[in-house]
């Protein structure tokens, strides 16, 4: 046991408990808050604990009993942002309650929001009486604070809200005591230590030393200042992070988040970290990352969206299979997951493109951020370019007066899905690739632009380079899109796969239904036989009707299945010696069933006008008469 987690409460124990299992960390959970905190630590210590995480007043007390650095577990500014701005309005009085730092995470949310609020701050265990006389006497609608004041105003039965640490907050301490534990034991310089736990965080960081100069700065803080190392690096931390807090933290040599500093038109939310208190001037880690639209409740938004049914629900292991075809493409769906890199995925319809792109989002960097699908084919050029980037107030008749967010902000920090791509406007492709290319939109009628973070997954049933030639597709945008390419075979490619699959829907519907008929040999090598132009979504179909007939005797239920009889390509149609004019329409009408009836697809594919077409059918129907 390396690392201690020290949880000032039970739940942030079991969350911490959770992460080590799962990732076989080795660390150990105790539970103190305060003082008991303080006395768990300094056990943990004589256990040969070498690094220590924990959060709020109980980390800062550790901190300054025993003399040690210690990884705190931030709170979310998110849960605060979503709590604040849902469950308070700006009649009801909120007393916030707890530490300096937390104080500081919860007050600018209140100040923003408007909500008629007071802080009372806790220095030590010996102030915790004096502030609870004070917020009884004050009688607030609600307590917002960390484990020791819900405890108070459980006590005094004060309505509270506990802001509690998100799973990412903890996963980023526990990712940093690994980074630290293993430099410790690489026994490398101090320098080199810090440089490699820099680089490793997930926010921009830059090194100084005692009188301000910039030694080092890693790969996420170069992006987000738009400069690179050999610049940043010999330049006063004055001429990029201009905020007075950050100054009277540097003189009082202390530790201080949740600054806001303004840089070249963003604004980032920046963090000062002594490396050894101990020192008269001692070097010191800035920590920044961007803050982006909290006024506007932003994040708030993005916190309902599970709500709202923007997450993906399938993982690969729902993808059923036991065909090579479908495995390599199984894995290698799996190695672009790891990946924030944009992929276009090509199938024909019913293979299951979506499945794969929610797949990927689940086990991506990006699993914990929204997944928004949109089917570009659904909506009319106007109508899709105001649901992928909204729209201002009153920008087109019928427009709510408030406006509305499109799909690429709910999509911030996740997936957007794009369906049927090719299917798109060639005239909104334009505004999508300088959506891409510069990771900003500008809602329609608006002239304010909105950054986006988001991981773009297009699909489409064409050949998109097929689709580039006839100039449908525009191919800059293509090649933006199609940076990671994923082609997924349809049914009759994957061997053994019908059978099985019919197999696997059978018993789905068995826990359902009740017990069904087992498929007999013929019917199973039949399925195997099968064209399945429709894919896993006709097989499916199938296996409706099939339960549906079961209690036929089995070679009339044989029977009734008639695509099982069509043959693998549909060679019984195509091989019979027909007239020409009804073979014509056997033929398009099997092309219009596979385009689900669409009648301009299955004029592209067989490259006529669509009136043709429609006479085709018409004599079709006639044949069939």
């Amino acid at each position: 046991m390396d690392i201690a987690f020290i949880a000032p409460y039970q739940d942030i124990r079991t969350k911490a408990q959770s992460i080590i299992e799962t990732n076989s960390y080795p660390a150990k959970t105790y539970v103190g808050d305060l003082q008991s905190g303080v006395s768990a630590a300094r056990r943990a210590i004589e256990e040969g604990a070498r690094i220590i995480i924990s959060r709020g007043g109980t980390a800062r007390l550790i901190r300054e009993s025993l003399g040690i650095e210690v990884i705190e577990v931030g709170g979310s500014i998110y849960r605060v942002l979503a709590y604040i701005h849902e469950h308070t309005s700006p009649g009801m009085k909120v007393a916030i309650v707890g530490f300096r730092q937390f104080i500081s995470l919860v007050q600018p949310v209140c100040d923003i929001l408007q909500r008629t609020h007071r802080t009372f701050m806790i220095s030590d265990s010996q102030s915790l009486e004096t502030v609870t006389a004070e917020v009884v006497a004050w009688k607030p609608d609600v307590v917002v604070g960390d484990a020791v004041s819900v405890r108070m105003a459980k006590r005094h039965d004060l309505n509270f809200h506990l802001i509690e640490s998100s799973m990412e907050t903890l996963v980023d301490a526990f990712e940093q005591a690994m980074l630290v534990l293993k430099n410790l034991q690489k026994h490398i310089s101090s320098t080199e230590k810090l440089s490699a736990v820099l680089d490793c965080t997930k926010q921009g960081a830059v090194l100084i030393n005692s009188q301000g100069v910039i030694e080092e700065i890693n790969k996420h803080g170069c992006g987000l200042l738009h400069s690179t190392r050999s610049v940043v690096i010999g330049m006063s931390y004055r001429d990029i992070f201009k905020a007075p807090e950050l100054e009277d933290a540097r003189e009082g040599r202390r530790n201080v988040g949740n600054i806001i500093v303004n840089y070249r038109n963003a604004r980032l939310a920046v963090e000062h970290v002594l490396i050894n208190p101990a020192e008269n001037r001692s070097s010191a880690v800035i920590l920044f990352q961007k803050v982006e639209h909290i006024e506007e409740a932003g994040n708030a938004i993005r916190q309902k969206l599970l709500e709202k049914g923007f997450y993906a629900k399938y993982v690969f292991e729902d993808i059923v299979h036991q065909s090579e075809a479908m495995c390599d493409v199984v894995e290698i769906a799996r190695q672009y997951s790891r990946t924030d890199c944009n992929i276009m995925i090509q199938g024909e319809t019913g293979t299951g493109k979506e499945l794969f792109a929610q797949s990927i989002h689940n086990e991506s960097p990006l699993a914990d951020g929204p997944f928004v699908p949109v089917n570009c084919a659904a909506l009319s050029g106007a109508l899709l370019e105001s649901e992928l980037f909204g729209y201002a107030p009153g920008a087109f008749t019928g427009a709510l007066r408030t406006g509305k967010a499109g799909l690429f902000e709910l999509a911030n920090g996740g997936t957007l899905f794009l369906d049927e791509i090719t299917e798109m406007d060639i005239f909104l492709q334009a505004k999508l690739l300088r959506a891409l290319q510069a990771k900003e939109i500008m809602r329609v009628g608006d002239h304010r632009v909105i950054p986006v973070d988001v991981r773009v997954i297009s699909a489409t049933n064409r050949s998109p380079r097929e689709e580039v030639r006839k100039g449908k597709l525009r191919s800059d945008l293509f090649f933006r899109l199609d940076v990671l390419n994923l082609a997924i075979p349809p049914l009759r490619e994957r061997t053994g796969d019908p059978s099985y699959l019919f197999k696997h829907f059978v018993s789905m519907s068995s826990q359902k239904s009740g017990p069904v008929k087992e498929l007999n040999m013929q019917l199973s090598s039949e399925l195997d036989k099968y064209h399945w132009p429709g894919n896993v979504r006709e097989l499916q179909n199938l296996v409706e009707k099939y339960i549906a007939l079961q209690a036929l005797p089995g070679h009339k239920l044989a029977r009734h299945l008639l695509p099982v009889h069509e043959g693998r390509h549909g060679e019984d149609i195509l091989n019979r010696a027909l007239p020409l004019k009804e073979f014509i329409a056997s033929h398009v009408s099997r092309i219009v069933a596979q385009e689900n009836g669409n009648i301009a697809r299955t004029a592209v594919r067989l490259e006529v006008d669509r009136n043709t077409v429609k006479r085709w059918l018409a004599k079709a129907d006639l044949h069939q008469k």
